[in-house]
């Protein structure tokens, strides 16, 4: 009886992964749901997940911040064989991102993974599914709810409580949803606890499913075109807001040895003048040039760290699923690259 059961879920996991593959949805850039693992698997992996700053809101593929980074390594080091996978969804926040994760970043079994969110996790006006997903995170703290996540990664499992929820809809029962409120003023889509708590969980799961090499990215900055329909006591407690998820990914990065891009000093550290060229007229997106210093910055975080280059490439080629960058320098040319 336990083979058989063990023969299912290998069964059904080589199914899913196939069929999962094939029905990528739309939120994810044309250029990724193409790539298959032939493409990829004897190339350095770099993957960027992340919303739509990542994604490139209203730009081609070819000015987004990954694709220029793939370029810059192509055209810098052509002796690597690299790839750089935009994971990027617009509209998502971290709780969205972990819940994609094995899909969007696992299966590529990367060597390091960029993570990038808080603009749409500190944006003020939650959206209606929002604390339904949080309490589902904080579910996991609980006996059930860890009870829950081990069964939910047992394919056979989901598949038997998807086929039976099926079953008693036919029969007429109707699944009870959550109740949601949320009182007093506007609240950012993912509350400070749960910010935190949701990139623990991706530390945990990409440092120690994936063996892969983390490095957080703290926001971009807004302009005042941003939200330009809030008050001014709202507009200020929004941009604190901000800061506050920056600095809970800058304490992380200390606390955990998680490597940190500190985008926002990155960005701040150019003149406000220049603000305008690289940011899209929304006051949030990035054009071009902004994509640009993007790019430019994690290539130096990638340089600084020692990859690429030679001797740690060749380590990866030994080890190509554990690879471990060296502790980052306390400060780069951007004078905001950090690590352990």
């Amino acid at each position: 009886m336990l083979l058989l059961l063990l023969v299912a879920e290998f069964s059904l996991r080589v199914y899913h992964q196939h069929t999962q593959r094939r029905a990528l949805p739309l939120d994810l850039r044309a250029e990724t749901r193409a790539i298959t693992w032939n493409d990829i698997k004897d190339k350095y992996r770099i993957v960027c997940l992340g919303d739509s700053i990542t994604h490139g809101e209203d730009l081609l593929y070819e000015d987004t911040y990954p694709a220029m980074l793939a370029d810059m390594l192509m055209e810098k080091y052509p002796h690597l064989d690299t790839v750089v996978v935009n994971a990027g969804v617009c509209g998502h926040t971290a709780v969205q991102g972990l819940a994609r994760l094995d899909r969007d970043v696992l299966w590529y079994q990367p060597h390091i993974v960029f993570v990038a969110f808080g603009i749409n996790d500190g944006n003020l006006g939650y959206w209606p599914l929002d604390p339904i997903r949080e309490r589902q995170v904080l579910g996991e703290h609980s006996w059930r709810g860890r009870i829950n996540s081990l069964l939910s990664r047992s394919h056979l499992y989901l598949t038997i409580r998807a086929r039976t929820k099926r079953l008693l809809r036919r029969l007429g029962w109707q699944e009870q949803a959550p109740q949601v409120s949320r009182n007093g003023e506007s609240q950012p889509r993912v509350s400070r606890r749960v910010f935190e708590r949701v990139h623990q969980l991706l530390a945990a799961r990409i440092q120690g499913d994936g063996h892969a090499a983390l490095v957080f990215m703290t926001t971009t900055p807004v302009t005042e075109a941003f939200r330009a329909e809030l008050q001014p006591s709202q507009r200020q407690r929004q941009l604190a807001i901000y800061d506050e998820y920056n600095q809970i990914l800058r304490d992380l990065a200390a606390q955990q040895g998680t490597h940190l891009l500190d985008v926002n000093q990155v960005f701040a550290n150019h003149a406000h003048a220049q603000l305008p060229e690289l940011l899209a007229e929304d006051g949030v997106h990035l054009t071009r040039a902004g994509n640009e210093l993007m790019a430019l910055s994690t290539l130096q975080a990638l340089e600084e760290a020692g990859l690429p280059g030679s001797e740690p490439y060749q380590r990866r080629l030994e080890a190509p699923f554990r690879v471990s960058l060296k502790a980052f320098p306390s400060k780069g040319t951007f004078g905001a690259f950090k690590g352990r």
